[in-house]
């Protein structure tokens, strides 16, 4: 239809005026999306070649890119105070990070090779593996005093603490080995010999589990006696014992299932924990590390460190629903909660 006349200028003056709102508009909304602090359920990732933290909902779109550090790996939650305290592995610090602001609040410097963490809310304490240093180090979040030095082997990684804090176990990679400190004195009580590798370190009641990256297994404590008391030997089809490097393993909320990521073998593996007994084998990206759960337990996050992204698993069904990009080399990913 042609129009003319002053009747068709005055109906293009206000068709271009409306597209022109409609376009401020949608603008407005996408700088909403992308400056949201974060919620419930937003999914944080580190990423450590691009150095950034990449933000996204649980569907796995990205709502912002925050650039941070170099080389951020490590994350632990302080759930009470709404902070993320990250290991700026390059830079030798752990950050402070307000999670509603998205802004850095405080740094504690003088941690070479900070690597993973673990936090203690009760006694308002953090514990930092130093990979450059052969040791971790006790911080008080609070006054970020350093109140103690834990000595151990080459390239520590995993750490973690028992529920009341009486106990601290540091995973130490070279060494083949899992110091245990006193909690309370900070001094060391049992070295735990492991296969070759300990990577990651997760608890369960009075079972701590070790997942061997170069054994191709997860061996199984007692926390009271320090004795082995069980492994998983992983062997999905097709794969030779040196293409299974498992890194990360998470609890569901119940403790009754675990979750590992096997690494160079591309796969996530479900296990009953209860009986011991692997479940299932799961297929994701290239060289799978780190894992996730969302609050309700019914998406698995797990982060490809290789093909930089996240396949996202259906814990009911057992499979893949979607993989969405991440940074240069994911490393560690929080759900908020």
């Amino acid at each position: 239809m042609r129009f003319t006349g002053f009747g068709a200028t005055h109906v293009i003056a206000s068709s271009v005026v409306w597209q022109a709102r409609t376009l401020t508009f949608a603008c407005a909304l996408l700088f909403i999306a992308q400056h949201t602090p974060a919620t419930a359920g937003t999914v944080v990732i580190s990423n450590e070649r691009s150095g950034d933290l990449v933000f996204m909902d649980e569907s796995g779109k990205t709502n912002d890119i925050v650039p941070l550090c170099k080389r951020p790996r490590g994350m632990a939650q302080h759930k009470s105070m709404g902070l993320l305290y990250i290991a700026c592995s390059d830079d030798g610090q752990v950050i402070e990070f307000d999670i509603s602001s998205k802004h850095t609040r405080r740094i504690f410097p003088n941690l070479p090779g900070a690597m993973s963490l673990a936090i203690h809310e009760q006694s308002n304490r953090i514990i930092v593996s130093n990979e450059g240093a052969a040791t971790a180090t006790v911080l008080n979040i609070e006054s970020g005093e350093v109140l103690a030095s834990l000595p151990t082997g080459h390239e520590p990684d995993g750490v973690a603490l028992t529920v009341d804090g009486s106990k601290i176990f540091v995973a130490s990679e070279n060494a083949g080995i899992v110091h245990v400190f006193d909690g309370i004195t900070y001094e060391p009580v049992k070295r735990l010999v492991t296969n070759l590798r300990p990577r990651r370190i997760a608890i369960r009641n009075e079972e701590l589990w070790v997942s061997s990256e170069m054994g191709s297994r997860v061996e199984i404590f007692d926390i009271i006696s320090y004795e082995k008391i069980d492994e998983l030997i992983f062997a999905p089809r097709g794969f030779r014992s040196e293409q299974l490097t498992p890194v990360d393993i998470l609890f569901d909320q119940a403790q009754s299932t675990a979750f590992v990521a096997l690494g160079s073998a591309n796969h996530v593996v479900i296990v009953d924990a209860v009986k011991r007994k692997i479940l299932k084998y799961i297929l994701v990206g290239r060289r799978p590390w780190g894992l996730a759960l969302t609050p309700d337990g019914k998406e698995l996050f797990v982060l490809n460190g290789l093909s930089d992204d996240v396949t996202i698993i259906d814990t009911q069904s057992r499979r893949p629903i979607r993989t969405s990009r991440t940074g240069l080399v994911p490393h560690s990913i929080e759900i908020l909660k």
